[in-house]
């Protein structure tokens, strides 16, 4: 039984790795959980939300670059 690629609802690529779920729930491919934990990260670590948003969002275009 292969596995067929799902489409990740935050970046559209079809990826055949398993999805994993967000601190939010959602299930999303690997690169973007990925993303949206080091966003996360350094936003706590700052304590600054716009700083940890900005990371995430330069994740999310070299994820989407990359596909």
């Amino acid at each position: 039984m292969g596995l067929s690629g799902r489409e990740c609802p935050d970046c559209g690529r079809s990826v055949r790795e398993p999805f994993e779920k967000t601190i939010t729930g959602r299930e999303v491919c690997p690169d973007c959980a990925n993303a949206l934990f080091m966003g996360s990260a350094a936003g706590s670590i700052t304590g600054d939300v716009g700083s940890g948003y900005g990371v995430w969002a330069m994740l999310m275009r070299k994820v989407r670059r990359s596909g």
